[in-house]
């Protein structure tokens, strides 16, 4: 017995079933990597927020150790040392 109907004008065309469930993986396969790029896009963007803000908070840091207070300024190199 074939999984292939012959269509007729009275009959419904069965298709193969592998065949079906190919696309279906394949249908699945293209929305998990759609909703890949996208969480990378959102986590690439969150990066260059936060890469913004370290960068604005070293320069007020920067700022601070300016300030000629010889305290304030070995913490803050320390801190700035202890960065990853």
């Amino acid at each position: 017995m074939s999984d292939y109907t012959i269509p007729t004008s009275n009959t419904v065309t069965t298709i193969d079933p592998q065949a079906t469930k190919i696309r279906e993986l394949q249908s699945d396969v293209t929305e998990l990597e759609n909703r890949l790029r996208a969480l990378w896009d959102k986590l690439e963007g969150e990066r260059k927020h936060y890469m913004e803000q370290i960068r604005r908070l070293e320069e007020a840091g920067d700022a601070l150790a300016n300030n000629h207070s010889p305290f304030t300024y070995i913490d803050w190199n320390k801190a700035k040392e202890a960065k990853p």
